[in-house]
């Protein structure tokens, strides 16, 4: 069977296409509108050349989307190419800096005609992995907005009202949120009595009367003054922001139950709840719907511990060999993998110990972490190729076959 290249230049609303046969020469050149009327003659396109026994592989500047998803259903073998390594490519075609849409389609079909071996086809997750994957990236973006809420409402505070913050060590509490909504400037808690703080706190909040009273007094300092034109201004701006944290926490709230919901009912649930941590909580989920369910995805566990940020980047040329911290990698799983080791640290003895050790040779919490983290991935690696659950026990003794192996 002839075979056509095929290099897709995507864009929001249009996608250059360059088609190229096997020996370089052009076939065709088009420019698809990315609506119903120019995908569909796309596809009529793409099912003609299938028709006339010509296999189809496409080269694209993106993993997944909406028009990675059409390719792939339309029959065409779909290679994903990092636009780092695009970049380099296009010097063996052109030596100025000039581009356009069409130049990179042409180089796109060339690349992936030349290079294939070096690349590797896309294989799409399951339905189910896709959405989950989708789910749990979502929910993650949402609680990063929600940290950036809450450091916002800090910095407002600390402009005209920083008595909220030396009272109440979380924001997001609901305590916190309807105690600024209800008292947002210094001259609304100056009229605050003892009473209505009692009621706010006792009956509406359940404090307990120490609790309560260790509160009133700290709200009860001395405040400096503030000028009226900057209190008004920055508890306009306090109002809409606790409106939106509000909104924000229970939308949060709601994505976390609905991930260790989701997660709960995928098969690899079994295997991921015997990690520490992995009964509650949404880190094991979120690094499990990174791992996929291709089972090519991922070559060892060496690819893992790279894609996850988890091992440096070491650079050997002759007398030169730098070790530097690896910025190119999977930030969601690198922040799953993180979290995963340090609540591992109460809960496994020989993660305590391999933490401790990494301290004692002079590493920073975040390297002894991140050290940790790669040897969790090396573990997670095996349980999800091989469908085997985590056994501490079979672990710390393949810990000790190896300290003997060592001794001897």
């Amino acid at each position: 069977m002839k075979r056509y290249y095929v290099g897709v230049d995507w864009a929001d609303e249009f996608h250059q296409v360059w088609v190229s046969d096997a020996e370089g020469k052009k076939v065709a050149e088009m420019k698809v509108e990315q609506s119903p009327k120019g995908m569909g003659e796309f596809g009529r396109w793409l099912h003609e050349r299938q028709a006339e026994q010509r296999e189809l592989w496409a080269a694209i500047e993106k993993p997944a989307g909406r028009i990675v998803d059409f390719l792939l259903d339309h029959g065409v073998v779909v290679y994903p190419v990092n636009p780092k390594a695009l970049d380099r490519v296009r010097d063996r075609f052109r030596m100025s800096q000039s581009k356009s849409d069409s130049f990179d389609a042409y180089v796109l079909a060339e690349f992936v005609r030349t290079d294939h071996a070096h690349l590797r086809a896309l294989e799409p997750n399951s339905a189910q992995a896709q959405e989950f994957k989708m789910l749990t990236r979502d929910h993650h973006r949402l609680v990063r907005h929600k940290t950036r809420l809450i450091n916002q409402i800090e910095v407002t505070l600390k402009e005209y009202y920083p008595r909220p913050l030396e009272v109440f060590a979380n924001l997001e509490s609901k305590i916190a949120l309807d105690f600024l909504t209800q008292y947002p400037t210094p001259r609304a808690l100056s009229d605050l009595t003892r009473r209505k703080w009692n009621r706010f706190a006792k009956r509406e909040h359940h404090l307990g009367e120490a609790r309560c009273k260790e509160l009133w007094e700290k709200l009860n300092q001395p405040q400096l003054g503030i000028p009226e034109h900057v209190v008004r201004a920055k508890a306009q701006l306090l109002l809409v922001l606790v409106a939106q944290l509000k909104a924000l926490a229970q939308a949060v709230e709601s994505y976390s139950e609905e991930v260790q919901r989701f997660f709960a009912s995928m098969p690899a649930a079994k295997l991921a709840q015997t990690l520490p941590g992995g009964k509650s909580g949404t880190i094991v989920p979120m690094l499990w719907a990174e791992l996929g369910d291709v089972k090519s995805r991922w070559q060892s566990f060496r690819h893992l511990q790279a894609e996850a940020g988890g091992v440096p980047v070491t650079k050997s040329s002759g007398k030169s060999h730098v070790v530097l911290f690896r910025y190119a990698c999977n930030k969601l799983m690198r922040y799953a993998s993180y979290w995963l080791s340090f609540n591992a640290l109460n809960r496994c003895e020989w993660a305590n110990k391999y933490y401790r050790d990494q301290r004692a040779k002079g590493h920073r919490h975040p390297q002894a972490l991140r050290a940790l983290a790669a040897k969790w991935l090396k573990i997670i690696f095996i349980m999800w190729r091989d469908d085997k659950p985590y056994d501490e026990n079979y672990h710390l003794a393949n810990i000790a076959r190896q300290t003997m192996r060592q001794a001897a």
